[in-house]
Protein backbone atom coordinates (compact mmCIF):
# COMPACT_ATOMS: atom_id res chain seq x y z
CA UNK A 1 0.00 0.00 0.00
CA UNK A 2 0.97 3.24 -0.73
CA UNK A 3 2.68 4.94 1.91
CA UNK A 4 2.10 8.66 2.01
CA UNK A 5 5.36 9.93 3.10
CA UNK A 6 7.52 12.54 1.99
CA UNK A 7 11.36 12.83 1.23
CA UNK A 8 11.81 14.41 4.58
CA UNK A 9 9.89 12.07 6.49
CA UNK A 10 11.81 8.80 5.31
CA UNK A 11 14.58 11.50 5.69
CA UNK A 12 13.58 11.87 9.40
CA UNK A 13 12.80 7.56 9.85
CA UNK A 14 16.61 7.60 8.84
CA UNK A 15 17.60 10.41 11.51
CA UNK A 16 16.07 8.10 14.51
CA UNK A 17 17.73 4.91 13.33
CA UNK A 18 20.90 7.88 14.40
CA UNK A 19 19.12 9.48 17.11
CA UNK A 20 19.22 12.91 15.68
CA UNK A 21 17.19 15.76 15.68
CA UNK A 22 14.81 15.63 12.67
CA UNK A 23 15.09 17.74 9.51
CA UNK A 24 12.39 20.57 9.43
CA UNK A 25 12.63 20.42 4.97
CA UNK A 26 14.49 18.20 2.92
CA UNK A 27 15.38 21.42 1.69
CA UNK A 28 17.04 22.49 4.54
CA UNK A 29 20.66 24.05 3.79
CA UNK A 30 22.47 22.42 6.82
CA UNK A 31 25.49 20.05 6.04
CA UNK A 32 22.81 16.94 6.96
CA UNK A 33 20.19 18.43 4.91
CA UNK A 34 22.85 18.96 1.81
CA UNK A 35 23.56 14.99 2.64
CA UNK A 36 20.43 13.63 2.05
CA UNK A 37 18.97 16.25 -0.93
CA UNK A 38 22.67 14.74 -2.54
CA UNK A 39 21.98 10.83 -1.44
CA UNK A 40 18.10 10.16 -1.13
CA UNK A 41 16.92 9.99 -4.67
CA UNK A 42 20.22 7.75 -5.87
CA UNK A 43 19.69 5.51 -2.79
CA UNK A 44 15.50 5.02 -3.57
CA UNK A 45 16.49 4.06 -7.52
CA UNK A 46 18.94 1.90 -6.58
CA UNK A 47 17.32 0.10 -3.89
CA UNK A 48 13.69 -0.02 -6.57
CA UNK A 49 16.49 -1.71 -9.08
CA UNK A 50 17.58 -4.81 -6.62
CA UNK A 51 14.32 -6.19 -6.51
CA UNK A 52 10.50 -6.01 -8.02
CA UNK A 53 8.75 -4.44 -5.68
CA UNK A 54 5.19 -4.46 -6.73
CA UNK A 55 4.85 -0.69 -6.39
CA UNK A 56 7.36 0.15 -8.87
CA UNK A 57 6.41 -2.99 -11.70
CA UNK A 58 5.37 -1.74 -15.17
CA UNK A 59 4.40 -3.04 -18.51
CA UNK A 60 4.86 -1.95 -22.11
CA UNK A 61 4.52 -3.25 -25.70
CA UNK A 62 7.55 -2.06 -27.71
CA UNK A 63 7.81 -1.17 -31.19
CA UNK A 64 10.79 -2.15 -33.15
CA UNK A 65 13.74 0.29 -33.56
CA UNK A 66 14.01 2.00 -36.53
CA UNK A 67 17.45 1.72 -36.38
CA UNK A 68 18.18 -2.49 -35.82
CA UNK A 69 21.71 -4.06 -34.58
CA UNK A 70 24.54 -3.64 -36.63
CA UNK A 71 25.27 -7.36 -35.99
CA UNK A 72 24.31 -10.15 -33.62
CA UNK A 73 20.76 -9.63 -32.67
CA UNK A 74 18.26 -9.26 -35.38
CA UNK A 75 15.60 -6.43 -33.26
CA UNK A 76 16.52 -3.48 -30.93
CA UNK A 77 13.97 -1.89 -28.76
CA UNK A 78 14.23 1.33 -27.16
CA UNK A 79 13.77 0.95 -23.57
CA UNK A 80 11.08 3.38 -21.74
CA UNK A 81 12.49 6.25 -20.50
CA UNK A 82 11.54 5.14 -16.62
CA UNK A 83 12.67 1.75 -17.00
CA UNK A 84 15.48 0.94 -14.12
CA UNK A 85 15.48 -2.17 -14.92
CA UNK A 86 14.58 -5.20 -17.43
CA UNK A 87 12.49 -8.13 -16.13
CA UNK A 88 13.14 -10.99 -18.04
CA UNK A 89 11.28 -11.76 -21.14
CA UNK A 90 8.97 -14.73 -22.49
CA UNK A 91 7.41 -15.10 -25.52
CA UNK A 92 4.07 -13.64 -24.33
CA UNK A 93 5.06 -11.01 -21.89
CA UNK A 94 3.54 -13.08 -18.51
CA UNK A 95 6.06 -13.94 -15.55
CA UNK A 96 6.19 -17.49 -16.23
CA UNK A 97 6.27 -17.55 -20.24
CA UNK A 98 8.55 -19.08 -22.54
CA UNK A 99 12.24 -17.54 -22.10
CA UNK A 100 12.90 -15.24 -24.58
CA UNK A 101 17.30 -14.45 -25.12
CA UNK A 102 17.67 -10.73 -24.72
CA UNK A 103 20.84 -8.66 -23.93
CA UNK A 104 20.36 -4.80 -22.69
CA UNK A 105 23.06 -2.53 -24.67
CA UNK A 106 23.26 0.95 -22.92
CA UNK A 107 19.34 2.38 -23.74
CA UNK A 108 17.87 -0.76 -26.07
CA UNK A 109 17.02 -4.30 -25.78
CA UNK A 110 18.26 -6.31 -28.03
CA UNK A 111 16.17 -9.43 -29.16
CA UNK A 112 15.44 -12.23 -31.95
CA UNK A 113 11.68 -11.52 -31.08
CA UNK A 114 9.39 -10.07 -33.53
CA UNK A 115 7.50 -6.67 -32.43
CA UNK A 116 5.54 -5.92 -30.62
CA UNK A 117 7.96 -6.62 -27.77
CA UNK A 118 5.86 -7.82 -24.65
CA UNK A 119 7.92 -5.66 -21.63
CA UNK A 120 7.51 -6.22 -17.89
CA UNK A 121 10.28 -3.65 -16.07
CA UNK A 122 11.13 -2.08 -12.92
CA UNK A 123 10.29 1.42 -13.43
CA UNK A 124 11.57 4.73 -11.73
CA UNK A 125 9.17 6.12 -9.03
CA UNK A 126 10.06 9.82 -8.62
CA UNK A 127 7.14 10.26 -5.68
CA UNK A 128 7.55 8.83 -2.84
CA UNK A 129 4.04 8.73 -1.46
CA UNK A 130 3.48 5.94 -3.85
CA UNK A 131 6.74 4.12 -2.56
CA UNK A 132 5.10 0.81 -0.22
CA UNK A 133 5.98 1.33 3.73
CA UNK A 134 7.64 -1.56 3.97
CA UNK A 135 10.20 -0.61 1.14
CA UNK A 136 10.17 3.52 3.26
CA UNK A 137 11.58 1.82 6.37
CA UNK A 138 13.98 -0.52 4.52
CA UNK A 139 15.22 3.03 2.60
CA UNK A 140 15.27 4.52 5.80
CA UNK A 141 17.44 2.44 6.95
CA UNK A 142 20.07 2.20 4.10
CA UNK A 143 20.22 5.90 4.38
CA UNK A 144 21.32 5.73 8.07
CA UNK A 145 23.55 3.34 7.69
CA UNK A 146 25.64 5.59 4.68
CA UNK A 147 25.11 8.34 6.47
CA UNK A 148 25.66 6.85 9.79
CA UNK A 149 29.81 8.25 9.96
CA UNK A 150 29.37 10.98 8.11
CA UNK A 151 26.29 12.42 10.86
CA UNK A 152 27.29 10.58 13.96
CA UNK A 153 31.31 10.22 13.74
CA UNK A 154 30.82 7.03 15.22
CA UNK A 155 31.18 3.64 12.96
CA UNK A 156 29.14 1.51 15.56
CA UNK A 157 25.85 3.28 14.46
CA UNK A 158 26.70 2.06 10.72
CA UNK A 159 26.93 -1.76 11.66
CA UNK A 160 24.04 -1.55 14.12
CA UNK A 161 21.70 -0.16 11.56
CA UNK A 162 23.03 -2.49 8.97
CA UNK A 163 21.67 -5.15 10.70
CA UNK A 164 18.47 -3.53 11.39
CA UNK A 165 18.32 -2.71 7.26
CA UNK A 166 19.24 -5.97 6.40
CA UNK A 167 16.67 -7.71 8.87
CA UNK A 168 13.84 -5.37 6.86
CA UNK A 169 14.68 -5.38 3.31
CA UNK A 170 14.70 -8.98 4.32
CA UNK A 171 10.88 -8.77 5.39
CA UNK A 172 9.82 -6.12 2.65
CA UNK A 173 11.04 -8.32 0.35
CA UNK A 174 9.36 -11.87 1.61
CA UNK A 175 5.90 -9.82 2.22
CA UNK A 176 5.70 -7.71 -1.51
CA UNK A 177 6.56 -11.45 -3.40
CA UNK A 178 3.71 -12.82 -1.41
CA UNK A 179 0.94 -10.16 -2.61
CA UNK A 180 -0.93 -11.91 -5.28
CA UNK A 181 -1.81 -15.25 -6.20
CA UNK A 182 0.52 -17.91 -7.10
CA UNK A 183 2.63 -18.06 -10.61
CA UNK A 184 1.32 -20.69 -12.76
CA UNK A 185 4.39 -22.74 -14.13
CA UNK A 186 6.16 -21.76 -16.64
CA UNK A 187 5.45 -23.12 -20.12
CA UNK A 188 7.65 -25.88 -20.87
CA UNK A 189 7.23 -27.00 -24.27
CA UNK A 190 8.85 -29.94 -23.78
CA UNK A 191 6.36 -31.63 -21.52
CA UNK A 192 3.77 -30.62 -23.25
CA UNK A 193 5.01 -32.44 -26.16
CA UNK A 194 5.65 -35.38 -23.93
CA UNK A 195 1.90 -35.19 -22.99
CA UNK A 196 0.96 -35.15 -26.70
Amino acid sequence: MPSQLDVTAICNLALDYLDEAPLTSIDDTGAVGRWFQRNFWPMAWSLMRKHPWNFALARASLAASAVPPLFGWPNAYDLPSDCLRVLPLTTDGTENGRPVPFKVEGAQILTRQEAPLKLRYIRRIDNPGLFDGQFCDALAAALAQKAAHFITGKQSYSQAVGQIFASLINDAQSIDALEGTPDDPIDDFWLDARRA
